[in-house]
């Protein structure tokens, strides 16, 4: 038998909008800070197929501030994820919110 110390608790509050036209609704909802950040691949799916630019204005919309960052390669080095954490600590560490 396994002796072990370990706990685990976890608390995720989620309100999710799904179906057709949903994201139109996202500037209504309450939201958890003023800014968020984006962190994406560096492929061009999410930005050539509009779904960046529509969120992003939804999220304009309610006053929240957004920035990308679109560094994150396949298969990440250890010197990309260091790079988004940079990022995430410097611009987000307070009042936002990574998306």
């Amino acid at each position: 038998m396994m002796k072990t110390s370990m706990t685990y608790d976890q608390y995720i509050p989620t309100h999710i909008l799904f179906g057709v036209g949903q994201l139109n609704n996202l500037h209504a909802q309450p939201l958890p800070g003023k800014r968020a950040l984006f962190v994406i691949s560096n492929g061009k799916s999410t930005r050539a197929n509009g779904y960046l630019a529509r969120t992003e204005e939804q999220l304009h919309k309610a006053g929240v501030e957004t920035e990308v960052f679109d560094g994150i390669a396949p298969n990440p080095t250890v010197a990309n994820a260091d790079a988004a954490a940079h990022c995430c600590h410097n611009h987000y560490s307070r009042n936002g919110y990574i998306v």
